[in-house]
């Protein structure tokens, strides 16, 4: 990692934090060593997140030459959070401990065809009755994170799900979800929340990654010296807004030949429909509300051997291969998460064409290679790294 010389007392403590998650237990000693601060420093540091109350002693290491050295982990208990994931297709809520440890979960209807108001409700009463099955109360926790595809205004105040999802646009789904919790609401970019999870949970993700999230849409969680990036409105990693070809169809955004209007479900389900054979052997349905189902369907087949499914999957796959090269390029990273339930079934197809790309067309593979790996994490990934935003923003203030 960077060293932390000359960071302010806040990114001192939250870098140390990070450290003590991932390499928990760890002594004094090790902390020095690997943030290159004085033993001094790192003693100030741990003894504030000691009366905080977010790390806790864990025993003796005695296996080295002269005196123990006392060993640091998280506290599980110091704090709660709830992470919920807004999917058109599913809504994933998650409560979690301040390990990031999942205490209880709830899976929903998605949002698709229902107004915000009453999105708004069915998630609040999922929440309130969650936390109560885990013997906790809304008191215990610090905050809930909500998740979403589609964009942020520049304040980060409310939800654009996405650029044809009006109903969204003027909704203060924070206001609102706290009225009704008491709960206390921050938002977030789902695909950011995804690489989060990975820093948070998965401890040998490199500090340097990028998370691809494929969901209904396609995003990317870029995180840079352990820190996720967000950019100037908290709108970085759109790559499904990446033109890669610019005689292709026409995209929502306004550009041609974006990755999501040539590899998203939704127009994946729409190339199928253009094929009668493909209709015939897969009963498609084609209506806007069996979209999931379609693409599952095409899924299922290409993995059981349909040539035509297969086709639509692997130029997909490709497609979002060519974006994962040049973003690879740009930021210059050595690993790349694959998350998001559009992998559930294909993901091995995914990873397999883009580490053949990046093996092949990675600008510096003389210099290093980028390992492409897929999540571990599961459906509940993204909405834990929701939680685990909360927990990270209250930690700093602590």
């Amino acid at each position: 990692m960077t060293p932390l010389r000359h960071r302010t007392a806040a990114e001192t403590a939250t870098a140390v934090l990070d450290l003590v998650r991932r390499q928990s237990p760890i002594s004094r000693v090790e902390l020095s060593h690997t943030t290159g601060l004085t033993e001094t420093s790192i003693s100030k540091t741990v003894r504030r997140l000691l009366e905080a109350g977010l790390v806790e002693e864990a025993g003796q290491d005695s296996s080295g030459r002269g005196k123990s050295r006392t060993l640091l982990r998280l506290a599980p208990g110091a704090m709660h959070a709830v992470g919920v994931v807004l999917d058109d297709t599913r809504i994933q809520c998650v409560l979690t401990d301040f390990s990031g440890a999942i205490l209880a979960s709830r899976e929903l209807e998605g949002t698709r065809g229902d107004l915000p108001p009453h999105i708004t409700e069915r998630v609040s009463a999922a929440v309130l009755e969650m936390i109560s099955s885990a013997g906790i109360t809304v008191s215990d926790v610090v905050g809930t994170c909500l998740a979403s595809p589609g964009r942020f205004d520049e304040e980060k105040k409310r939800l654009r799900m996405s650029l044809v999802a009006s109903d969204w646009e003027d909704y203060d789904v924070q206001e609102q979800f706290t009225a009704l919790t008491s709960i206390p609401v921050r938002l977030e970019k789902d695909y950011g929340c995804a690489a989060l999870a990975e820093h948070w949970v998965a401890r040998d993700t490199s500090s340097d990654f990028i998370t691809v999230y494929l969901a209904n849409g396609i995003g990317a969680g870029i995180v840079l010296d352990g820190e996720l990036y967000g950019g100037t409105s908290s709108n970085a990693g759109e790559i499904g807004h990446l033109p890669l070809d610019p005689d292709g169809p026409e995209c929502s955004c306004g550009n041609r030949g974006c990755l999501e209007r040539l590899a998203a479900p939704q127009y994946l389900v729409t190339a199928a429909l253009a094929d009668t054979s493909l209709v015939a052997r897969l009963a498609l349905v084609g209506d806007r509300d069996t979209i999931r189902v379609d693409f599952e369907k095409i899924v299922r087949a290409a993995v059981t051997g349909d040539d035509g499914a297969m086709a639509l999957i692997s130029g997909a796959a490709e497609r979002l291969a060519q974006a994962v090269v040049g973003l690879a390029n740009t930021l210059d990273v050595k690993e790349v998460v694959l998350a998001g339930p559009t992998l559930e079934l294909v993901g091995e197809i995914y990873a397999e064409r883009i580490q053949d790309a990046l093996d092949r067309r990675f600008f510096l593979r003389p210099v290093h290679e980028v390992t492409v790996r897929l999540s571990s994490l599961g459906l509940d990934g993204a909405a834990s790294g929701a939680a685990i935003s909360v927990l990270r923003a209250e930690a700093i203030t602590r």
